[in-house]
């Protein structure tokens, strides 16, 4: 049955996705709206989107910032990239590095 790979795969990217969610929410921190695999975090200025991706790249996450123009002006973010591969242990260490890369850009 050459379904059932693929349907395994897209039930646990969608599991993912809503544990990325609920994890942030907990976390208290802000998501734009998306139940894709690409979770935007916003956060308004552009040197600091860009100091939260050099903090989690340095803790070993690729979160790229997102800046003008690509965005509207003060509407940088950070660019969340899901995939079934990631195990929940990674999201739930993202999930920290994120939470810990957004407490230090608002100090």
């Amino acid at each position: 049955d050459l379904e059932r790979p693929s349907v395994r795969i897209n039930v646990r990217l969608h599991r993912n996705v809503a544990q990325f969610r609920a994890g942030a929410a907990a976390r208290g921190i802000a998501l734009s709206p998306s139940h894709t695999p690409i979770q935007p975090v916003p956060v308004g200025d552009s040197a600091a989107a860009l100091a939260a991706a050099q903090e989690l790249e340095d803790t070993g996450f690729y979160v790229p910032a997102i800046r003008p123009p690509s965005v509207p002006a003060n509407g940088a973010r950070l660019r969340v990239s899901l995939s079934a591969a990631h195990a929940e242990a990674d999201i739930e260490h993202l999930l920290d590095a994120l939470a810990a890369a957004l407490r230090t850009k608002s100090h």
